[in-house]
């Protein structure tokens, strides 16, 4: 708590660029910094995920946006949600109209994560974004975080982690989920067919970075 209020009364050094600047929401990485994450366009072709019927992604998991992400999900810097729904917020609403999904909503945390980190950074931003969402999926199985296994590791640990809440019917309805990195595809792949087994017709995804 000291610490907090020192961070907001006093200058902090960016933990990306290290010049001193002066917090306002969060004392870790200065303006400069974020102002320069921007929209990447990738020309080159995207492979395919399986059961996922179409994706995008805001830019590349480097540089200042990996150090964000970072802080954000490691380090609980949960103010960073509102830089991230306000650095997507408008081509996240183009894809939207692109796909026009019944459902919009989120790759969910197991309990266990929300718990120690105190809230789900995927729905977080959802809530930033200031559109109509739902909560339609439920993460069963907890992980380590997979970014230490490799993709036949990823696989074998998400499988059956997920499932469709009860309540929500999701049979013949197209479906627009939200995630932070694109990685290998595992979670997304599993998402999707956890999605279409249950009858979604189509599933897509749009994800804020995307590893190289």
């Amino acid at each position: 708590m000291i610490k907090s209020l020192l961070d907001f009364l006093f200058e902090n050094t960016c933990k990306y660029c290290g010049k001193a600047f002066s917090p306002q929401e969060q004392g870790y990485l200065c303006p400069s910094c974020l102002s320069s994450i921007e929209k990447h366009e990738f020309f080159e072709d995207l492979p395919e995920i399986p059961s996922v019927d179409g994706y995008e992604f805001f830019t590349k998991y480097e540089g200042v946006a990996r150090e964000l992400i970072l802080l954000y999900k490691f380090h609980s810097v949960k103010p960073f949600s509102k830089v991230i729904a306000e650095k997507i917020r408008e081509d996240f609403s183009n894809f939207v109209n692109e796909v026009n999904p019944d459902i919009v909503t989120y790759v969910p945390v197991h309990f266990f994560r929300w718990w120690t980190r105190g809230y789900d950074h995927n729905e977080e931003v959802m809530k930033h974004l200031n559109l109509p969402y739902r909560k339609i999926l439920k993460r069963v199985r907890y992980s380590r975080p997979l970014a230490r296994y490799k993709k036949e590791e990823r696989e074998k640990r998400l499988r059956s982690a997920y499932k469709v809440v009860e309540s929500c019917k999701v049979a013949g309805k197209s479906v627009l989920v939200y995630d932070d990195i694109l990685t290998t595809g595992s979670t997304a792949r599993e998402v999707a067919q956890t999605l279409k087994n249950a009858g979604a017709t189509e599933v897509y995804f749009y994800f804020f970075l995307k590893e190289s």
